[in-house]
């Protein structure tokens, strides 16, 4: 960490509204403010500001951003933000909402401690104003919350029950103009910066979220009955809404629509009533639900629920005790006259159901939206005549958007959670569009950060899911490394991290025998959702082994520990054969799904095999006959016996482009992800034909026809560390014009081909500090230096 920050940091105090600070924290929330006068607005002031578990920041009245991202409390992450633009000269304020989960999550977890800390100083001196937190900050329990509340899900926090009445509903506590007469402000209760638990600060790491305001495009259905008669005492939102078993129809609700809010009427229902409607946000998004309403009498009810799909004019619900206790919903109790609020969490859905209970007047409802995500800074582009390939690319760059947070997350919805098997494939994905790096160095940390006493790594962290250790996302870890390297170029990383790595290699050196990994039955082996064998040394698991030690070979060369290097190269050498060996039939060329606990061959014929043994070249003169054996998948329409996931065909597409089937790949990407698209989706979903409800439609380990067609058809492949050369190779497949960018730590690659009576004109721009290697079908192969812009006439078909 700079040291500036951290001198700055140690004059301030962890502050908290309760002196036992480890006491009652389940779902707890303190409104904290520091009031101060500014003789002269400064041109910059950067604070530095965090909280365990999260907070919301304001400045007069102005809300400026959230934080802060997910990490340990050892090493707890800060951010810092430039108030200047927010400050007045005279009476200003700075205040915050910081929220205790007080229970640990599938990305936090809680050490029994909660507290707010900001530092910086606002003008120089003399005349200026230190903002540290501290005796000068006056904190509060946060009003008008309910704390007990239903569970989201298993995998996040809390439902959330906000009672405008408690404290006026109009948020006048973050304004210069309130005044703290209330009884129930306190000075803080203070801890020393540097205590436990959190011994320590890091920067951020990464930029804070991109968040805009955004508006529902319309209104898709509504309903009005009678309240079920537990309405009020119901902690779960979403059971209350499936008891009450709403009959849907079509909304005749005139709606106005501007770039923040979509107003609508709302009839007055009667006591022990309710009206609802469902608005759809056009397409899937991610961010917090902002209510506001007018007119109301005070105590009027306002339910919102969220989900992903429709069927017909109903929201598709299931019941929360099915599939992982899925629950999103939060209640709003409104003030009399207006009432405007926020969420504190941020969710993915499309659509949201609004339902207003106890009404006894007309009044006007508003329904907007905060986004929230990570700001990629998207530098590629893929423009075609094939509108459906078009669409798949769309999709999937805008997937891979909603599931960046202050992670790779596998979905912005049932769980937010850091899943490592799908951060590789996000980190690609990522890597094509826009050449940041920054999500995958920070998710290698602090998977690294997180491991079982074996050395084993968790399959997401920060979490408190002990159950998901997955030794299989152990080693697409440690293969991370060498994605991160690949891409940037730099092995610092591995080099600080090779001693976790080293650890998990041990518990794996320990457990082989004949050098084969058996299972573990301690542990998730996961491999795919597909029914993969996976009992007794399977040989899907043990590829990935190889992979592994083969990364970590080359990682350790590069970093100059030789001795390591040699190691898992032998070790390497001699898993491979041990697959080649004892988990290939020869005759039958085929793979075993591995072997019985007494070693004899399990029959399991999957295409995940034949795709990791073109990855790794295992088998080399059978590579032919794997190649079909995946092509006859591809070719059909997702009806193998053990079909790969959406996850794994990123694995299988890939060993088919190796192989030289780019336009196989085109056509299966078109087909098989252009049916999503068919079917209405907007994001790319967890599984082939996923229930919605139940199964993601947003998941970025979907997401990478991104790779593919920039690949294929715009013929960009990487072949050397940081992309300092490339393989330019279109295949003129499924289109007669394309045009597109990939991202690149030295700026876009430029492609374009147009095919005419025969002939694809192609054009390449290459940006500085890139050799490309020029390989086009009747051409001679040549190599041009960036930067460059170079045409070419290819004749097609001779």
């Amino acid at each position: 960490m700079p040291k500036a920050p951290l001198e700055a940091a140690a004059k301030a105090k962890w502050i908290w509204y309760d002196h036992e600070r480890n006491y009652d924290l389940i779902n707890a929330r303190m409104q904290a403010r520091r009031a101060f006068t500014l003789k002269s607005v400064p041109k910059k002031c950067v604070i530095g500001v965090t909280a365990d578990t999260r907070y919301r920041l304001y400045v007069n009245g102005e809300y400026v951003c959230r934080g802060p991202a997910r990490g340990f409390q050892s090493h707890w992450p800060y951010d810092e933000v430039d108030i200047a633009p927010y400050l007045r000269k005279g009476k200003n304020v700075l205040a915050a909402v910081a929220h205790n989960l007080g229970i640990s999550t599938y990305r936090y977890l809680h050490q029994g401690f909660a507290g707010l800390l900001v530092w910086g100083r606002a003008g120089g001196k003399p005349g200026g104003v230190d903002l540290a937190t501290g005796p000068d900050w006056r904190v509060r329990p946060a009003p008008g919350y309910r704390r007990v509340r239903a569970r989201l899900s298993v995998q996040q926090g809390f439902q959330e029950h906000y009672d405008a009445r408690a404290e006026g509903g109009d948020g006048s506590w973050v304004k210069p103009a309130y005044s703290e007469r209330d009884a129930d402000w306190r000075k803080p209760w203070c801890l020393n910066f540097g205590c436990m638990p959190w011994h320590s600060l890091e920067p951020r790491g990464i930029p804070l979220f991109r968040e805009e305001l955004a508006a529902p495009v319309g209104i898709v259905s509504e309903s009005s009955g009678w309240c079920d008669r537990s309405h009020l005492e119901q902690e779960n939102l979403v059971r209350l809404y499936l008891d009450e078993k709403m009959k849907w129809r079509a909304s005749d609700a005139k709606a106005a629509r501007s770039a923040e809010w979509t107003s609508f009427e709302v009839p007055a229902a009667g006591g022990g009533r309710y009206h609802a409607f469902c608005v759809d946000f056009g397409r899937e998004v991610a961010g917090s639900i902002r209510i506001g309403a007018a007119g109301a009498a005070g105590g009027e009810i306002v339910d919102y629920i969220v989900t992903e799909a429709v069927d017909g004019h109903a929201p598709v619900m299931y019941p929360p005790e099915q599939q992982c206790h899925m629950a999103f919903g939060n209640r709003l109790v409104l003030r009399a006259g207006a009432t405007e609020h926020e969420m504190f969490d941020y969710w993915g859905f499309r659509y949201c159901i609004v339902i207003v209970r106890n009404s006894r007047r007309k009044m006007k409802l508003k329904v907007g939206l905060r986004s929230v995500g990570y700001p990629l800074d998207v530098k590629a582009a893929f423009e075609s005549d094939n509108e459906k390939l078009d669409g798949v690319y769309r999709m999937s760059a805008w997937t891979q958007q909603l599931c960046m947070f202050d992670a790779y997350v596998d979905c912005p919805w049932r769980e937010q959670a850091q899943w490592w098997g799908d951060a590789r494939v996000q980190a690609y994905n990522t890597f094509y569009l826009s050449a940041d790096a920054r999500l995958l160095a920070r998710g290698i940390r602090q998977i690294g950060a997180q491991t079982a006493p074996n050395g084993l790594t968790y399959g997401h962290a920060p979490t408190i899911a002990h159950h998901c250790i997955l030794p299989d996302f152990t080693l697409t870890w440690i293969g991370t490394h060498w994605d991160y390297y690949w891409q940037t170029g730099d092995i610092s990383l591995w080099k600080e991290m090779s001693g976790v790595a080293e650890e998990a290699f041990e518990y794996f050196s320990d457990a082989e025998s004949g050098g084969l990994l058996p299972y573990d039955d301690r542990y998730w082996l996961f491999l795919d959702w597909a029914a993969i064998f996976k009992d007794g040394y399977p040989t899907l698991y043990n590829m990935l082994y190889v992979m592994a030690l083969r990364y970590a070979a080359e990682l350790s060369k590069l970093a100059g520990d030789r001795k390591r290097s040699r190691d898992y190269a032998a070790r390497a050498r001699r898993s491979a054969k041990a697959v080649e060996t004892k988990l290939y039939d020869r005759k039958r060329r085929e793979f075993y799904g591995g072997l019985s606990w007494k070693k004899k061959p399990v029959r399991n014929d999957t295409p995940h095999a034949y795709a990791l043994a073109l990855l790794l070249d295992l088998v080399p003169a059978h590579a032919d006959g794997f190649a079909e054996r995946l092509l006859s998948n591809v070719r059909g329409d997702h009806d193998h016996p053990v079909q790969p996931s959406p996850f794994y065909m990123y694995y299988i597409l890939e060993a088919l482009k190796r192989r030289g089937h780019g336009a196989e790949v085109v056509d299966c990407v078109e087909r098989w992800w252009g049916d999503m698209i068919d079917r209405g989706l907007t994001t790319c979903e967890e599984g082939w034909n996923a229930t919605a409800g139940q199964g993601s439609l947003c998941h970025a380990w979907s997401a990478h026809p991104i790779v593919h067609l920039s690949n294929i058809m715009l013929g960009v492949r990487q072949t050397a560390p940081a992309w300092k050369e490339i393989l330019f190779s279109p295949t003129f497949t499924h289109a007669q014009t394309v045009k597109g960018k990939v991202a690149t730590p030295h700026g876009p690659v430029g492609s374009e081909w147009r095919v005419t009576d025969g002939v694809a004109r192609v054009t390449l721009k290459l940006p500085k500090e890139i050799t490309a290697r020029v390989e086009l079908p009747g051409c001679k192969t040549k190599r041009l230096r960036g930067p460059k812009k170079a045409s070419f006439d290819v004749v097609l078909g001779g």
